[in-house]
């Protein structure tokens, strides 16, 4: 095959294999932004059987370890039994839905010089951070019935 037909054989099939290209690197990146956040090793110990029945927040933010930013591409969730954790259809490969009861959680304030953010730790998975913004950690805290709050609440 000379350069010229090899050119235009490629150029023939760009748009069938474009598709699936970016569809597996799509996927991949996905599953190595889980992996750095830390998002799989929470999936370990805490991925969500069935559906979830209590209040949920949609479009939130967080910040996970890494410097991994899920920026409103998250669905919070709380009840009186613990905190529901979800990502967006599209960047869920490697992100499964997550439930973790609230006796497994801590919260703290954390106060900056503009703003305060509430970091959660999860007990099975203390190396990972979980920092969401206050007005986000007062709403989980009223969905849960009050069961939560974070160190430094009134």
């Amino acid at each position: 095959m000379e350069a010229g037909q090899a050119i235009h054989f490629l150029d023939s099939f760009f748009p069938y294999l474009f598709a699936p290209f970016f569809i597996v690197l799509w996927g991949v990146i996905c599953h190595l932004i889980s992996l750095m956040g830390g998002w799989r090793e929470l999936a370990r110990e805490y991925q969500m059987e069935g559906p979830f029945s209590g209040e949920l927040f949609r479009f939130q933010s967080a910040q996970m370890r890494g410097r991994t930013n899920y920026s409103a591409c998250l669905t919070v969730g709380g009840n009186v039994e613990g905190l529901y954790l979800s990502v967006l259809f599209v960047f869920r490969p490697g992100h499964p839905p997550l439930f973790v009861p609230w006796s497994e959680i801590s919260g703290t304030i954390e106060k900056r010089k503009w703003f305060s953010r509430v970091t959660l730790r999860f007990q099975r998975c203390p190396s990972i951070p979980f920092v969401i913004s206050t007005r986000l950690s007062e709403r989980i805290s009223h969905a849960s019935g009050a069961v939560f709050y974070p160190e430094g609440t009134v």
